[in-house]
């Protein structure tokens, strides 16, 4: 069995990673698929498993039960070619002559044709082979009972089934949403990057929603956490989620200002967070200035030889406060959040 899995680009090994710790030797093979190593798809061939366990993973956007996989040119002659020549059969195994189909086409690379053009084909030869075997297809672009995804990166056409009918970065727990709220699987990736000590305590300094700690709550029941945000509003949010989540017993619940912690000097053994991005702070010394009070603070309130989980789109700024406040960078990596090109930072503090 090939499953497509989709995440955030730029981390498919934790994904991969995190499906060889839940489904272990029965993973044949598991590799990004594409021609880039952020192509935000992991391909699994896997025996042994229901597919609906998939779903468990915390780090995976969609998962797609892979139909075939086939080569695909430049052109839409190519196009076509492709489409034609892929394996449909497994089709039959989740249709009835009354379930509902949709078709969604991702496109990456360069080639002649759109994503639309691609979606348009496919739905054309889902008819002819549907109609070949007497059935008449049924389709429904809003609400499907079966979405087919043809999902095209340069020269490779990936045509499989959508197991997932909404995206599992839908948290359940997600009761209140913070403005600028983090995507929960970028947060649980996070989380798995600073893979803190047990028995230590982790400290969200600008917490929002709680996304980031109720992430590692879930994960991780042998930690304390403080969740600390300047908005009574949002923490209260915050605490509304984790009572969801039913972690809210671990966690710590903190209106405060993040430059001027209100907590002592060493109270955190880890430190994971998502700053404001000041992507529309002018001029540029005013996100200087928070963020030199914001990693002063970080020092403070953080113990020595502990480290640090933060995102930024801020990558040269956060390197100079780094360097000031006498922090090591011992990881790094591009990811994408939310149409952005983003850097995650691990550190620890001399």
């Amino acid at each position: 069995m090939r499953i497509l899995l989709t995440t955030v680009p730029g981390i498919e090994d934790i994904v991969i990673d995190e499906v060889r710790e839940l489904f272990g030797n029965r993973v044949i093979t598991a590799e990004v698929f594409g021609s880039s190593n952020v192509t935000g798809k992991v391909l699994v061939n896997i025996d042994g498993v229901d597919i609906k366990k998939f779903r468990a993973l915390s780090t995976v956007e969609h998962v797609i039960d892979v139909l075939d996989i086939k080569g695909v040119g430049k052109s839409m002659e190519s196009l076509r070619s492709c489409i034609w020549q892929l394996n449909l059969e497994g089709l039959l195994n989740y249709y009835t002559p009354n379930t509902t189909i949709g078709v969604l086409a991702d496109r990456s690379g360069d080639h002649e044709f759109r994503s639309p053009d691609a979606a348009a084909l496919l739905g054309e030869r889902i008819i002819e082979y549907l109609s070949s075997r007497g059935i008449k297809p049924l389709f429904n672009l809003d609400n499907p009972d079966l979405t087919l995804r043809l999902i095209i990166d340069q020269d490779k056409c990936v045509l499989g089934l959508s197991i997932t009918r909404k995206p599992l970065r839908n948290r359940p727990y997600r009761r209140f949403n913070h403005p600028a709220a983090i995507n929960p699987i970028l947060a649980n990736a996070m989380f798995r990057i600073l893979g803190p000590k047990p028995l230590s305590r982790v400290c969200d300094i600008t917490c929002g929603s709680g996304t980031i700690v109720i992430e590692g709550a879930l994960m991780r029941r042998d930690l304390t956490f403080l969740c600390a945000d300047i908005d009574y509003g949002y923490v209260k949010g915050a605490l509304m989620n984790a009572r969801e989540a039913r972690v809210d017993y671990l966690v710590d619940f903190v209106v405060m200002d993040s430059t001027r912690p209100a907590i002592r000097s060493g109270a955190c053994w880890h430190c994971i967070f998502n700053p404001p991005f000041g992507i529309r702070i002018e001029p540029l010394s005013g996100i200087s200035t928070f963020y030199d009070s914001l990693f002063r603070a970080l020092g403070e309130i953080l113990r020595s030889g502990s480290s640090a989980v933060f995102i930024t789109v801020r990558k040269s700024l956060a390197r100079k406060m780094l360097a000031k406040y006498g922090f090591r960078v011992v990881g790094e990596r591009v990811v994408e959040q939310g149409g952005i090109w983003s850097t995650i930072f691990k550190v620890v503090k001399e």
